[in-house]
């Protein structure tokens, strides 16, 4: 269950890395842009633009389906341990678990739901059955 946890919340702080990605390439794109600028076509140019847009295309489409996944989920809770505790970290543990009041044995079975639900509406199905029951009744 460890394993599966952990690919789980490996997609999450990717997310926030390819989030950061996105903006710098944005950035980058909107200052080497120049509209006055000569544009010269050769073949070379042609694929290393087409192959940018590729990337830019993939990074938005990730981002994309992460971002729908997480949105699906109805409860606030696991929403808030999702973005803000594990992609942005603006939280640590206990300030959650006194936010909550709860224990940080609770606050881990919650973050671990949040990942499970998460994990649903992502489509990734790493968990197994007996996993999942483990999970709900933990």
């Amino acid at each position: 269950m460890k394993k599966e946890i952990k690919i789980i919340r490996q997609i999450l702080k990717d997310y926030a890395r390819i989030k950061e990605d996105l903006e710098l390439l944005n950035t980058r794109e909107s200052l080497i842009s120049n509209p006055t600028a000569e544009v010269t076509v050769n073949h070379s140019n042609l694929n290393h633009a087409e192959n940018k847009f590729v990337h830019h295309a993939d990074l938005s489409n990730r981002l994309y389906r992460i971002e729908t996944a997480i949105d699906k989920i109805d409860n606030q809770r696991y929403q808030t341990i999702l973005c803000e505790y594990i992609v942005n970290k603006k939280y640590k543990r206990q300030e959650l678990c006194d936010l909550y009041k709860i224990s940080l044995r609770n606050f881990n079975r919650l973050k671990n739901q949040a990942l499970v639900e998460f994990a649903k509406n992502y489509d990734i199905n790493l968990l197994s059955d007996e996993t999942k029951n483990s999970l709900a009744h933990n």
